[in-house]
């Protein structure tokens, strides 16, 4: 018995290959949305090979190039002027040297000494060369002259030691590099300088410009005493003193080189659709030095940012095979469905690889709209009948395809956005009219979520029209896939998609024909059990076509013989004539007849679970009451199971649906002046007796959906019975007996 109900249709495990083959199709989905955006960028050099030349510079350009991603690059002269600016602003650093501040002092002494007494030696004494005849100048003058010059002297020397006596050499070589401050690091005491301030070079000392920057202090001993000889002390002091103000040159280099190292590289964004290059107008050095810069960049990921991207992919993608398992859970067809789906992602990010290589070969901005992320989503909603595994398709792509290179802040939004809209557009049509009005609503929506979306990431408005172009063309492009794929899948793997389940509602059938043709009662009981049936399936969110499907053809096996069913039966009942036992086999063996001609017509699988589980295992009670009523005269038992049905209780929602409409049509014909009340007990009383004999219990169904089931059912048979006036032609013919 267990391995006959299996038989009838009991839930298939998914095979050991179907898992194997998710698991595959898992790892080269991972692996293509790594690759992919790494391989999709050409290089800028190669996007000029692409056109079959190569630019130079001074050449005038033959098209406009945009950047075709986001990226950064250094500019290099600039960087290099911040750093020469930061160079810049590190002045000389200068210190006093006390050998040379103590030697000055000390020859000073000595001339003052030598001046004062010339009889305390010769100018030997100093081990300097008198070239200007100094001591001699000085020891002719009178002697109160020569007091008061001696005098200004000394005070002279120790305000040019204490200012400090810079090198003139140093200071032009300085001014000559574009000097014109310094730095004094000590004070003529060698301590080091309370604060590093900067000082004009134009009032430095030198011995060169001593005759120049003293003029204001020499006047003051002139107006003092008008017998004063400036010259002479000019000439003394450019004799006598050393320069006491040493250049720090290797220091001041250090302190330079150390600003450079601190300038930080100027890196410069390129946004995406920024045009590097105008048509015919001259190539310059730093366009080409732009292109270069993006081509280098193509694979210029950290590894940092690499694991990111691993970690992304790979949790998007488990979301999301997680989510489309759980929506399908109790599904027979879950791993089949999956294995579609995640083919056809796997054939969009191939695709999204050509299209992103062909638009660039093309030098067309890589826009959003040529994203091909409709298909998957569109393809999945259609084979699986249902969109929300349509809109989990197009959030797996729409995180790879905000890892492009090309991706805008935007393109994650608008790939969900534009699956979303075409998910809606595009359902199942009656009329061929219908699609074309979906396809236009779909491309106008689309092209305004594009535009909108893009405008808002700066997209140039150059780009408007090739934006909307592309929008439309992925649109049809997809549509016309999806079009042509859904109904060969559905033929290979025998899908009750939507259209498929319409061809097997609406179209002729010869299992159909045959049934109304040799049992038209039971063909007439069966188009009632479908639309009850499809009222029910629609009350509760079900698969309303499937259930429409399931009633018409769940009793195809009486077509063998029709004869025993009560539908069929005239006056004459075959089962007065023979056993309970006989009769219960020949009314349970329409359950497996129906099976094989649903098999030789090639049902669906799920149309043939309805078929076997429209009775469940429930037990046939009229002929069971009737051998239990022979069995006690005879003194004999009987088993329950001879007169049960060897299916097993529905597994999911439509065949629940169905079983109850079958049981809902045969007892409402029973109903004498049917109304709404009776009706209303009626089916509360079946629907209940399937719930307390097990038979819903696997079926999914919910007490809420039984009781909208109940509502449905009630309304259905309300309007198949319906009355109406009668004429008063009708009347005249009662009254005559006719």
């Amino acid at each position: 018995m267990k391995s006959q109900r299996l038989q009838l249709g009991d839930k298939r495990k998914p095979s050991k290959f179907e898992r194997q083959l998710s698991i595959a199709f898992i790892v080269v989905i991972v692996v293509l949305a790594m690759l992919v955006p790494l391989f999709s960028t050409q290089s800028g050099e190669s996007l000029l090979q692409s056109r079959g030349r190569m630019y130079q510079v001074g050449e005038l350009a033959e098209d406009d190039v945009y950047a075709s991603k986001n990226f950064n690059y250094v500019d290099e002269k600039r960087t290099k002027a911040l750093m020469e600016e930061k160079q810049k602003s590190v002045p000389p650093l200068f210190s006093f040297s006390l050998k040379a501040t103590m030697l000055s002092s000390q020859r000073v002494d000595s001339f003052i000494a030598l001046a004062s007494n010339p009889q305390n030696g010769t100018d030997d004494a100093l081990q300097l060369i008198d070239t200007g005849n100094v001591i001699d100048r000085v020891r002719s003058m009178s002697e109160e002259d020569r007091s008061f010059f001696l005098q200004a002297l000394e005070e002279t020397t120790e305000m040019i030691l204490k200012q400090g006596l810079f090198a003139a050499a140093d200071v032009a070589a300085l001014k000559e590099q574009g000097f014109d401050s310094y730095v004094l690091q000590n004070t003529v005491s060698m301590q080091k300088a309370a604060q590093l301030e900067s000082k004009p070079l134009a009032t430095v000392l030198t011995k060169e410009t001593l005759q120049t920057n003293l003029t204001t202090w020499l006047d003051g001993y002139r107006k003092v005493y008008p017998m004063f000889q400036p010259y002479l002390l000019v000439d003394a002091l450019t004799w006598l003193l050393e320069e006491n103000v040493v250049y720090e040159e290797i220091q001041t280099l250090t302190e330079r080189q150390k600003a450079a190292d601190s300038v930080q590289s100027i890196e410069v964004m390129v946004e995406r659709g920024e045009k590097i290059i105008t048509k015919d107008t001259v190539i310059t050095e730093q366009q080409l030095a732009l292109l270069k810069a993006m081509g280098n960049d193509a694979f210029q990921y950290t590894v940092l940012e690499l694991i990111g991207r691993a970690i992304f992919i790979l949790l998007s993608t488990s979301v999301s095979v997680y989510v489309f398992i759980q929506f399908l859970y109790a599904e027979k067809r879950l791993y089949l469905y999956l294995n579609l789906m995640l083919a056809s992602v796997a054939f969009s990010l191939l695709a999204m690889y050509a299209v992103s290589r062909l638009l660039q070969t093309q030098s067309i901005l890589f826009l959003d709209s040529f994203l091909p992320t409709l298909f998957a989503p569109m393809f999945t909603a259609h084979i699986t009948s249902k969109k929300r595994l349509g809109l989990v398709a197009a959030f797996l792509l729409s995180c790879y395809a905000s890892l492009m290179p090309q991706a805008s802040a935007m393109t994650f939004f608008f790939s969900l956005t534009a699956g979303g809209i075409c998910l809606y557009f595009f359902r199942y049509t009656f009329k061929r009219l219908e699609d074309l009005f979906n396809w236009f609503y779909a491309t106008v929506i689309c092209s305004f979520a594009a535009l909108a979306l893009n405008l808002l990431v700066g997209l140039p408005l150059q780009s408007v029209l090739p934006l909307i172009g592309g929008m439309i063309l992925n649109i049809t492009i997809s549509l016309v896939m999806v079009e042509a794929l859904v109904p060969l899948c559905e033929r290979i793997f025998n899908i009750p998609t939507t259209y498929r389940l319409s061809e097997l509602a609406f179209s002729d059938s010869p299992v159909l024909d045959r049934l109304g043709a040799v049992a038209q009662g039971t063909y007439n009981h069966s188009r009632y059990v479908s639309e009850l049936a499809y009222q029910a399936a629609k009350a509760i969110g079900a698969n309303a076509m499937l259930a429409r499907v399931g009633g018409m053809y769940h009793d195809i096996g009486k077509s063998d013989h029709p004869e025993y069913f009560i539908e069929n039966q005239g006056t004459e009942n075959k089962h007065d004539d023979i056993k309970p036992s006989l009769s219960a086999a020949i009314i349970k063996s329409h359950v497996k007849l129906g099976l094989e001609k649903g098999r030789e017509a090639g049902l669906p699988q799920e149309v043939l679970d309805i078929i076997a589980q429209h009775h469940g295992n429930d037990v046939i009670q009229f002929f069971y009451k009737e051998a239990k009523e022979q069995a006690q005269l005879a003194g004999i038992e009987v088993n329950e199971d001879d007169y049960s049905y060897t299916g097993s209780p529905p597994t999911f929602p439509e065949s629940a649906i169905v079983m109850l409409a079958d049981c809902v049509e045969a007892a409402s014909r029973t109903i004498k002046k049917p109304n709404h009340s009776k009706y209303q007990k009626l089916v509360h009383a079946i629907i209940m007796g399937k719930f307390e004999r097990d038979q819903l219990k696997d079926s999914q169904l919910s007490l809420t959906d039984l009781d909208h089931i109940e509502d449905a059912f009630v309304q259905t048979l309300i309007g198949r019975d319906h009355h109406r006036i009668e004429y008063p032609e009708e009347q005249d013919q009662k009254s005559r007996g006719e």
